[in-house]
């Protein structure tokens, strides 16, 4: 006999794909700036490392209804905590909404890269993705300068 019941359930690749954001995130304490950007840059980087299960997972999202739409949802959600921080440190900060926009834009962008077979591409676009996500709380000219003195470090 077991001792426990049954096995905890498997994690999703959306909870995977967040986790590898989280830990990036949290691995770059020099500030939440460059963690905000290194989240951006550890998730593109886990989606595009598995090319078939980001397509199944996206392909899933478009067409399978509230439980597919739920799963977005909870995964934009996750990543608006990435950007909390963001509304304490910002001169004025703006709307709480705009975490959500951020987030969803972020959803967005990696749904038609996908979709029109650009994924691999996506590592490219992490320079403008943080400024996108950065610049309600820092001005587009702090964003900017953050993402060009900044040299990531990926795998690529």
């Amino acid at each position: 006999m077991s001792g426990g019941g049954s096995p905890p359930p498997a994690e999703s690749f959306a909870d995977q794909a967040f986790a590898a954001a989280a830990s990036a995130y949290a691995d770059t304490p020099e500030s939440w700036e460059r963690a905000v950007q290194a989240a951006i840059a550890g998730l593109f980087e886990f989606l595009v490392e598995r090319p078939r299960q980001t397509r199944a997972c996206i392909e899933a999202d478009c067409g399978a209804g509230p439980p597919a739409l739920a799963r977005r949802d909870r995964a934009i959600e996750r990543f608006t905590e990435l950007l909390a921080p963001g509304f304490a440190a910002a001169p004025a900060p703006p709307p709480a909404i705009v975490a959500e926009a951020i987030a969803g834009g972020i959803y967005e962008l990696i749904r038609s890269y996908v979709l029109e077979g650009r994924l691999h591409e996506l590592p490219d676009v992490v320079p403008d993705a943080t400024v996108v996500a950065l610049s309600p709380f820092l001005g587009a000219a702090g964003a900017v300068d953050l993402v060009s003195s900044t040299k990531l470090r990926t795998g690529r």
